[in-house]
């Protein structure tokens, strides 16, 4: 070892030399066949140095794309961020100067679905948050996708909930695009027709409709469906309306029922969050 380091710290050109005139020497005794393979040998040794550099130049521009592409996203989130805050700010300030209440916001409690009833004219389902979860009568129960229905019966550990395919149900929805008021009733599997809804009114294929707050049933602004087919029939004076449930009401599994609503603490939100483990 203590040869090998003298003739590399000291004599390292030579060295070097030497080796490639013995290698050459070598290979020029091999038959060719056996020349040419420890020729490539030699040559991917010698040169993987300068293909890992490549490869490092090649993911480092791969990187300062990507890097750009960030960046790009980053300076669009922000700018719509700022954007939000703007339209936040001016909301405030008029509510406030019309005398309105504060936006508020609502807790959603995850509950399980654990027994289906379902026949032609009623569908509802248990689920496994009752009165000890806190859950009271007559709260709105929500799926990923939009309204399910809402509580009508509580037990200790259990509620029963009627879903929106029910004759007996009604939902008051806004068109929200156009702001179109009107009332869902059910039809048949995820089908529904929005009633008094008149001919002059700006209700369009493709318009998403969700829960308008009017009453004491579902609380604003949650999705319910979407508009598929409007049918204007010249001896009425009201369009039809076909809607498609954003849920499907056949096959629910996770719900959640939502909670009393608490006005909006922006700074609690982002500390419950954090106190979660999650990022914000």
């Amino acid at each position: 070892m203590a040869l090998f380091s003298f003739l590399f710290d000291k004599h390292r050109d030579k060295t070097v030399l030497a080796i490639a005139v013995i290698l050459s020497v070598l290979m020029l005794n091999l038959e060719e066949e056996s020349r040419v393979h420890s020729a490539r040998i030699i040559s991917s040794f010698l040169l993987a140095p300068v293909e890992n550099v490549q490869k490092h130049f090649a993911d480092l521009d791969s990187l300062r794309a990507e890097n750009d592409r960030l960046r790009e996203v980053v300076a669009a989130l922000s700018y719509e961020r700022s954007r939000l805050l703007h339209f936040k700010k001016e909301r405030e300030r008029m509510r406030n100067l019309l005398n309105f209440r504060r936006d508020s916001h609502y807790r959603f409690l995850p509950c399980e679905v654990i027994a289906m009833s379902s026949n032609v004219y009623h569908h509802s389902v248990t689920v496994d948050r009752g009165g000890r979860d806190g859950v009271l009568k007559g709260m709105p129960v929500v799926g990923y996708r939009g309204v399910v229905g809402r509580v009508i019966q509580v037990f200790p550990s259990s509620s029963r909930v009627i879903l929106i395919n029910n004759h007996s149900v009604s939902v008051s929805c806004r068109d929200r695009r156009s702001r179109v008021i009107g009332v869902l009733r059910w039809d048949y599997g995820n089908y529904f027709n929005l009633d008094y809804v008149s001919k002059d009114e700006d209700v369009a294929v493709g318009d998403t409709l969700v829960t308008s707050g009017l009453g004491k049933g579902f609380p604003g602004g949650f999705p319910v469906g979407i508009v598929f087919r409007i049918t204007d029939e010249e001896e009425r004076v009201s369009r039809k309306v076909r809607v498609v449930s954003m849920a499907d009401l056949g096959t629910v599994e996770e719900l959640f029922i939502v909670m009393s609503s608490d006005e909006w603490d922006y700074s609690r939100i982002v500390r419950e969050i954090r106190e979660t483990g999650g990022e914000f």
